[in-house]
Parts: C-alpha cells; structure tokens; sequence
C-alpha cells in the first residue's frame, strides 16, 4: 500500500465515523487523570480476553491493587493475592510486572519489553495510551483491514506478522506527516481508525455493502449508499474509563 492509499484509506473512514473521539482528541480531555498502572496492567490482561471479562478481571485488580506501590509491595505474596483475579497463564505476568514496579512504569520500549508477557504490542499500547507517545499497537482487527484492502491473501487462514506492517506504516506516518496533522491523525489514532472499522463492518464475516473504503481489493459486494453504518458513540467507553484514575468522590 503507497503512502497516498494509505493517506486517502484513513481519511475516507475516519470520515464515515465522524463524531467518534479517537485517542489523541481525549488525551487532551483526560491526560491529567491517565494512570501509566492501569494501562499497564489492563492491556498486559487483555491477551485472548473479551472485553466484558477484561473489565471485570481489571475492577477487582485495581480494588485489591489500586497503586503500582501497593502491587510492588505485594511481590512476595503477589502469586496467592492474584488467584482467584487473573487466569492462570496470567499469574507470571503480574509476578514480573510487580517486580518491575518497584522502580516505577516503564517509559521506553525497551523497558517494557523486560516484563514477563510484554510483546511489541502491549508495550506500543502502554507508550501510547499510558504515556501519551507516538505509538501503534496495530492489533488483529487492524491487519484484517489492511490486508483486505491491499487483497493480500493470508496463508492457511493465518494473517501476516504485525511487527513488519507496523514498522512500515509508522515510516509512513513519519514521512507523510504534514497530511496525517492536516487530518488530524496521531500515531494512535491509525490504530483506533482501522481497529473500529475492524469490529463494526470489516468484520470476520465483513459487510461490504456498509464499507465506506473507496478501494477495497477484497470487496465482496457494491457499496450501498442508502446504508448507513450504524455504530454506538459509547464503543469502547468501558475499558477507556478503566485507564483512568478513578474521579475522587
């Protein structure tokens, strides 16, 4: 995908979703109150999690261990307080994250990536929502976009590696980044744009006839444009709201 499809792709669906607020527009709104913790511990609980579950998994995380200080001084008994809170394969996760805590949370890639169960992923998630830096998760419902777009064809139903097609797209970001500013677009917000599209139309069993792209080499059916898309301004308000401080009372 050229830099000028890319460009034009982004523009055409942040349109089709107009009056969402995507990331670096609420930053502005609520950065004072975004806790690095909380979106540390929320998106590294997030693997193979639906987000009703998630948010659940996170309340009674954030009730036993509402501060970094509180979870680092759990280390010695953190295995016992954390059953019960987080699935099994989970426990190594809050282990080393509560080790790693007795410093404060990390503010580099590098850093992060030294936590048990911190991937190229959650450490772009935890820079960008966590600390408000130019950063792109790019998740599954992400590459599903892309590839369709660009007709790629995934081999044995797999999709194709993040980390190389992120890399690629923040090149692009970079070079293009008078026309991304011009749109209003962050880093970030590449990410949310084709993560929406990805869970409201360009589903696994996509809606081509909702589908606002202009270019879509995978299309399956003729745009209808007596079909609106159709999506709640909420989406998503649940697990943004966890990675908050809580409003004093």
């Amino acid at each position: 995908m050229s830099a000028d499809e890319l460009v034009k792709l982004l523009a055409e669906l942040k349109a089709a979703y107009d009056g969402f607020t995507w990331e670096s527009a609420l930053w502005t709104q609520v950065s004072s109150r975004r806790s690095p913790y909380r979106t540390l511990v929320m998106f590294g609980l997030s693997a193979r999690t639906k987000d009703a579950l998630l948010v659940e998994m996170c309340l009674e995380f954030f009730e036993r261990f509402p501060t970094a200080d509180e979870l680092a001084q759990a280390v010695g008994s953190i295995a016992d307080d954390a059953r019960g809170m987080v699935r099994p394969g989970q426990a190594p996760f809050v282990e080393s994250m509560s080790r790693a805590l007795r410093q404060s949370v990390p503010r580099d890639r590098e850093s992060l990536l030294q936590i048990w169960g911190v991937g190229e992923k959650i450490s772009e998630c935890v820079l960008a929502y966590g600390w408000g830096r130019d950063a792109l998760p790019l998740d599954a419902n992400c590459v599903r976009v892309l590839e369709r777009v660009m007709g790629v064809e995934r081999r044995k139903g797999r999709p194709q590696e993040p980390g190389p097609l992120r890399e690629r797209l923040k090149s692009v970001y970079l070079k293009q980044s008078e026309r991304f500013s011009e749109l209003a677009i962050r880093m970030v917000d590449v990410h949310e744009i084709l993560r929406l599209h990805g869970q409201v139309c360009c589903t696994r069993t996509p809606d081509c006839a909702r589908c606002p792209v202009s270019q879509c080499l995978a299309r399956r059916d003729p745009r209808d444009e007596e079909i609106q898309i159709g999506w709640p301004l909420t989406t998503w308000d649940d697990w943004r709201e966890l990675i908050n401080e809580p409003v004093s009372v």
